[in-house]
């Protein structure tokens, strides 16, 4: 049993991960909210690559940008919700379809919010959130459903590989996997 958990874990994560990605990266290009996060990110990589070359920096120095940028976004969004309940999950033994799915869709979904507040702790971000537009919250909105969705596909695919199985078995009278029937 140990060695099967061992194998379907990392299977799992590794899959769950991949869907979850796959399924962001592509909902990011038809939601158009998602068009312009994409398209600010590209900006944003575009302005240091010119400050860059603008000092003299090698061309190298761009694909590590990117590769940082792409990294430390897919970490955050994609692969820490569904470890994180993934880790949880197998140390309680929890087997419940609604616990991988909706962990790490609220996880997921809560991202943006608890990096926001991480860098603008304070009551400008209050005063920030009270002055967007309609327009702005409609489009965060949109993209808190994507992000939703897309650790929801994690935590599915996850639970359908590993998550139903979770933790060694259970442990009864002192034995783990043993289960026994009542008699009557």
């Amino acid at each position: 049993m140990f060695v099967r958990r061992l194998i379907l874990v990392p299977t799992g994560l590794i899959l769950a991960i991949a869907v979850g990605f796959i399924f962001l990266l592509i909902g990011g290009f038809a939601e158009p909210a998602g068009r312009k996060v994409l398209e600010g990110i590209g900006w944003i990589f575009l302005l240091a690559v010119r400050a860059d070359a603008m000092r003299g920096e090698p061309a190298a120095s761009y694909v590590a940008l990117a590769t940082k940028i792409i990294w430390g976004a897919t970490l955050a969004v994609v692969v820490a919700p569904v470890l994180l309940t993934a880790m949880i999950g197998e140390a309680a033994r929890l087997r419940s379809f609604i616990w991988y799915v909706a962990a790490p869709a609220v996880l997921t979904a809560l991202t943006p919010w608890l990096a926001r507040g991480a860098r603008a702790a304070g009551s400008s971000a209050i005063r920030d959130a009270a002055t967007r537009s309609a327009q702005t919250q409609a489009d965060e909105a949109r993209l808190a459903l994507l992000l939703f969705l897309s650790g929801a596909v994690s935590g599915f695919i996850y639970w359908a590989i590993a998550g139903r199985d979770a933790g060694l078995g259970r442990v009864t009278d002192g034995k783990i996997g043993v289960r026994q029937t009542p008699t009557p």
